[in-house]
């Protein structure tokens, strides 16, 4: 069976094409185009007022030019410019600000769409055998930053370059074409073709979905390729299609991408010379922590063809807790925060005019959680981890820290999610709420065989300080190796968490290093397992891909399942998730539900809570409009700056 879609060229229109609900859907929604005539929002007239406006994209004479300064928490910036690592969230802003031309995107109603700037017709043939060819024409007028023309062959390449084993000799995540035919002989070099990718022509080419990857939830999110600049990141190398699938010719060598990626002074992983996106790299300096960004001129829009007006964005390391202050002074152009206090006097400063600035509530489309190494120590087992729950008075930590604007929640969830916020009355009644409870942590303990002391003798409180457990025929203390970062709550954390566990026999021991240090252990890049569990912040994506969270194959552990659990239930249930039909959201959130039960007991983070940010940001920027899920990133593609 054909189906065929041919996309319109002309930007600001959307063509018609197959129509499905929810997650992963296709819809005929119009989009907000390029000159649309809305009226502008309250907060682009005034000062002092809140942004209540839907997005939209900005109005045809808005001026281009300005900068965008970005706050960032010193220590954060690390190298990566480019995706394949895994990049922290200071890193990810500008990162996607450079990747373009993805064959799907997002609208602004949220809904996943095949974007008509890239594709000119999309053609699918559900196969005999249960698998799906999609049959890809791009258009023929993008092009790099460097005036070189986008084909097929960067597309084709981009999957290659992304499943090869010689990617994942680079510590890269090497998983792009995983739900296509060929993928695992591909990847493990078993065969030099990925029999799924064809390529088809100049602007044409073809990708198969496997059976058993069928149906997908999300499978226009997992489908939206972008391209690779393979002449710049694989010179001399080419790509063969002899009738059985592409490979790549002898040239294409791990030795070959350790140059062209990995090079400190010249690598695309920290320099990024080619780019399609509407921003490119003009400058990075680790030591000093600055990225300046600029407008690529080649850019020709997302899907509606809105293209940016803002010319320049500049990052900043301010110390946390003089974010407000350097916002105040005017050398920043944003700051969020959810904690009460901050929250309440920016907003008697603003209303009384002595802070210029306008302002968006956005739920949290992230949490502040504990999360466990759940392949090593004692923190492998779920007593440890349920354990670890019950000696934290959560809720009262949590008013402390905000000031009740942030919320506790017994789940991977935040107020952002839509699948959670429809599940929550349900939830309720089903998950156990951890919270302080010395009896039931002590329980835990004893019911996961932590009973004996360092001889081996049983444990007797009052007399041995830490119990032990025997573990593969040695004794393995109950002592905690914990990572963080200096901030407020983590400071807070390690005032009243440590003294707890001692009264169970479990001893915390914190070690304090800057940002860096703490996503190098976490990923284990270059250091052996060291620390148990890590204080970090994570934003849970619109479209959450569970079913990779929560993969224990070795290409998905840290990279993706960052947990590193292996949970037999949670793998069945996310995988059930995952082969749901697009558009069935009940049959979705009945598992979700599921899901979360799981979660609940297995726990391998302890959720310290979610709620509601408030965005201050300078009146300068207009059409500046925070939501859940896009960022401060995406909010700067629709805004434009008057002085």
């Amino acid at each position: 069976m054909k189906k065929k879609v041919v996309a319109c060229l002309l930007a600001g229109t959307m063509a018609m094409s197959l129509t499905a609900c929810g997650g992963g859907g296709v819809s005929s929604n119009s989009s907000s185009g390029k000159g649309d005539s809305k009226e502008a929002s309250t907060a682009d007239k005034e000062v002092g007022v809140e942004q209540t406006a839907e997005p939209q994209a900005p109005p045809e004479d808005a001026p281009v030019g300005g900068q965008f300064v970005v706050q960032i928490a010193p220590g954060s910036l690390s190298p990566d410019m480019m995706d394949g690592w895994s990049a922290n969230a200071t890193n990810t802003g500008f990162i996607r600000l450079m990747n373009g031309y993805g064959l799907t995107d997002i609208t602004r109603e949220r809904v996943k769409e095949w974007d008509p700037v890239v594709v000119k017709s999309h053609e699918e043939t559900d196969n005999e055998d249960g698998s799906r060819t999609y049959t890809i024409t791009i258009n023929d007028n993008l092009k790099w930053n460097d005036g070189s023309k986008i084909t097929a062959k960067d597309y084709v390449f981009h999957i290659l370059l992304r499943s090869s084993k010689q990617f994942a000799e680079c510590e890269g995540d090497a998983t792009m074409g995983s739900t296509l035919v060929g993928f695992d002989t591909f990847r493990e070099g078993k065969t030099k073709e990925f029999t799924g990718v064809r390529l088809l022509g100049e602007y044409e080419f073809s990708f198969t979905v496997a059976a058993e990857n069928l149906p997908d939830y999300y499978i226009l999110d997992s489908i939206g390729f972008e391209p690779a600049p393979m002449a710049a990141i694989a010179p001399e190398v080419e790509i063969k299609d002899d009738g059985n699938g592409c490979y790549l010719n002898d040239k294409f060598t791990t030795d070959l991408l350790r140059k062209t990626l990995l090079d400190p002074e010249t690598g695309f992983r920290y320099k990024r010379p080619v780019v399609c996106g509407p921003y490119q790299l003009k400058k990075v300096d680790i030591g000093t922590e600055t990225v300046e960004i600029e407008i690529n001129k080649e850019y020709l829009g997302r899907y509606d063809g809105t293209t940016p007006h803002i010319e320049k964005i500049i990052s900043k390391p301010v110390a946390t807790e003089t974010w407000r202050d350097e916002f105040e002074k005017g050398t920043v152009d944003f700051f969020k925060t959810s904690k009460g206090e901050t929250i309440d006097s920016t907003l008697t400063k603003v209303e009384d005019g002595s802070i210029k600035a306008n302002y968006g509530v956005v739920p949290q489309d992230s949490v502040l959680e504990f999360r466990f190494a759940c392949d090593f120590g004692p923190s492998q087992f779920p007593e440890v981890r349920r354990a670890f729950a019950y000696i934290i008075d959560r809720d009262e930590i949590n008013k402390q820290l905000t000031g009740g604007y942030a919320n506790v929640v017994d789940c991977v969830a935040t107020e952002a999610m839509e699948d959670y916020q429809a599940t929550k009355d349900e939830l309720e009644g089903e998950l156990t709420h951890y919270t302080y409870d010395i009896d039931k942590a002590k329980q835990e303990l004893i019911d996961g065989g932590w009973t004996l002391n360092e001889s081996g003798g049983e444990f007797v409180e009052g007399t041995d300080k830490v119990r032990y457990k025997e573990v593969d025929g040695k004794l393995m203390p109950l002592v905690i190796e914990w990572a963080y970062q200096e901030s407020e709550q983590n400071n807070l954390y390690n005032t009243v968490i440590p003294p707890e566990a001692e009264k169970i026999g479990m001893q915390i021991k914190g070690t304090k290093m800057d940002f860096a240090q703490v996503i190098n252990h976490l990923n284990r890049e270059g250091v052996d397992p060291t620390y148990h569990v890590f204080s970090v912040g994570v934003v849970l994506p619109e479209l959450s891909a569970w079913w990779y969270f929560f993969d224990d194959a070795p290409e998905r552990m840290g990279l993706w399942n960052y947990y590193r659990v292996s949970d037999p239930e949670l793998k069945s249930i996310t995988q059930e998730m995952r082969s749901v039909e697009p558009g069935d959201t009940d049959t979705f959130r009945k598992l979700f539900v599921e899901f979360e039960k799981e979660i609940n007991k297995e726990l391998p983070g302890v959720v310290m809570s979610t709620g509601t940010d408030y965005w201050f940001y300078n009146p300068k920027l207009k059409n500046f409009v925070p939501r859940a899920y896009d960022n401060w990133w995406y909010f700067v593609l629709d805004a434009y700056i008057e002085e």
